[in-house]
This record gives structure tokens, C-alpha cells and sequence, in this order.
């Protein structure tokens, strides 16, 4: 049990749906399949967030005054150490890579800063819905763009519909932990999607972002072939089902096992379906 917990509270879990993702690009894009972009797509998951999560825990000690213990860090400190040399490494053997990410390392800082200042500042409070469009918006520019820009220099047709279908998608999966975190959200005034509307008005968005990826896959039935449709199209249902469940509250597996899980799922599902 201690060693689940250690994969799901490092975020080793996640950076292998970012990997899978990436995987499930390929086969939707029909690039042969890159294993070092798969990889680095797990260490670039993993450094950003053991870095997020340094940065949030250590401002709650100093908000709490709890002392610094930097022993408790450690981990993080290592997977940070290990995913930039990783990362490192491949800027070094292709440095087009680093124009590449200058786009999500944007996007992450800027994320990053409304997480840290979240509440303190008047446009956070009310563009707190940001972060979750940033989020979304990094995660399909990661598991999409960034594989397909490495491996063909150009973003083709149908990477940039993947990516619309990955960015609502992973918009989903972010209005699940808003409303995880809805309660607590409200309490120190942060604002999020979930805070900013009711839950009939949630239900009616999530909805809505159903049948817009539902429409999505539809329109790239050719793209993708029906298989492939079919998958994209029952993640997105998943998606949605988890979101209602999600209405009653739920235990950290639930959140970190079967919602992030969602992602390994449709991609494993599509590897299989490719078999």
C-alpha cells in the first residue's frame, strides 16, 4: 500500500496516462510510434509536477509556520533531478525540442502562478477558471503537439483535430478535481469552474463538452476509423459518468486511480484496438 500511495502522491502514476497518451497520438496521427518522445513526454509529466508539488506543500508550511523539513521533500527533489536529466539530454540531441516546449513551459509557469497567488489577487479571483483551461490546454499540447512537431517537423490535419479531442477531453477530467475541491475552493475564496457556477449549471456544462467531443470524434470518423471513434467517444462518456459519480464525495483512490486512470485506459484500449 505504501508503495501505491508513493506512485500516486509523486505523480509517477500520471506522467505513465501522459506517456500512454502520447503513445495513443501516434497511432491516431499514424506516426510510428518514438519511444524516447514517449519517455520524454513521463519525465517533462513528472518534473512539472514533483516541482508543483514542492512549491504548493512548502507555501503551506510557511502559511501554517510549520517548520521546513526538507527530508520530506526528498523524493520530489530526486524525480526532478532525474526527469531534467533526462529532459536535458534530449534538448541536447535535438535542440529543436527546446522551441518546442517554450510553448507548455509558458503555459505551466502561468498556471503555476495562479495556483500559488490563487485568492490574493483581483483578476485571479475572477479568471480562476484559468487554470483548469491552461491545464488542459498543457496537457493536450504535451501528449499531442510536442510528439507530432518532433517526429514531422509540421502539426498535419490531424493532429490538430487529436488535439482539440485531447483538450476537451482533458477539460473533463479537470472539472472533476474543481469539483473535488469545490468546498475548500470556496473556504479560501480560490476561485474554479466549480465556484463560479452551481452544480445544475456544471452538470449542464460537463454536458455539453460531452456532446462536443462526442460531435468531434464523429467528424474525424474517417481520420481515426471507427474503432478508434468508438474509444475516444466511450472515454468521453467515461468521463462524463465519473463526473456524476464524483457529485457524492469520493475517497483520493477514486480521483488518482479511476479519473486520471481514464487517460490509460482509452490509450491502452486504442494500442489494443491497433493489435
Amino acid at each position: 500500500m505504501r508503495a501505491l500511495n508513493f506512485i500516486f502522491s509523486r505523480s509517477i502514476f500520471v506522467s505513465f496516462c501522459a506517456a500512454f497518451l502520447s503513445v495513443q497520438t501516434f497511432l491516431l496521427t499514424q506516426v510510428q510510434v518514438q519511444l524516447s518522445i514517449v519517455a520524454l513526454v513521463f519525465f517533462v509529466t513528472l518534473f512539472f509536477y514533483n516541482f508543483y508539488a514542492i512549491l504548493i506543500r512548502w507555501q503551506g508550511d510557511i502559511v501554517f509556520k510549520n517548520p521546513i523539513i526538507l527530508p520530506k521533500y526528498a523524493a520530489n527533489f530526486f524525480l526532478i533531478l532525474v526527469s531534467m536529466i533526462y529532459v536535458f539530454d534530449s534538448f541536447f540531441k535535438s535542440p529543436q525540442l527546446i522551441r518546442i516546449i517554450l510553448i507548455p513551459g509558458f503555459t505551466s509557469f502561468v498556471y503555476l502562478g495562479i495556483m500559488i497567488n490563487k485568492g490574493k489577487f483581483f483578476l485571479i479571483k475572477k479568471l480562476g477558471f484559468l487554470k483548469t483551461i491552461l491545464l488542459s490546454f498543457t496537457w493536450a499540447y504535451i501528449t499531442v503537439i510536442l510528439p507530432v512537431l518532433e517526429t514531422q517537423n509540421r502539426v498535419s490535419d490531424v493532429a490538430i483535430n487529436v488535439f482539440f479531442m485531447r483538450f476537451v477531453f482533458m477539460l473533463m477530467l479537470g472539472i472533476i478535481f474543481d469539483y473535488r475541491d469545490v468546498q475548500k475552493d470556496r473556504n479560501y475564496n480560490w476561485s474554479s469552474v466549480a465556484t463560479m457556477i452551481n452544480k445544475p449549471q456544471l452538470i449542464g456544462l460537463m454536458l455539453m463538452l460531452l456532446l462536443l467531443n462526442s460531435g468531434l470524434c464523429y467528424w474525424n470518423l474517417k481520420i481515426v476509423g471507427e474503432i478508434q471513434q468508438f474509444i475516444l467517444m466511450m472515454s468521453t462518456v467515461l468521463a462524463f459518468l465519473f463526473f456524476i459519480i464524483s457529485l457524492k464525495k469520493r475517497n483520493y483512490y477514486f480521483y488518482y486511480f479511476l479519473v486520471d486512470g481514464l487517460m490509460l485506459f482509452s490509450a491502452i484500449a486504442s494500442i489494443i484496438a491497433t493489435l
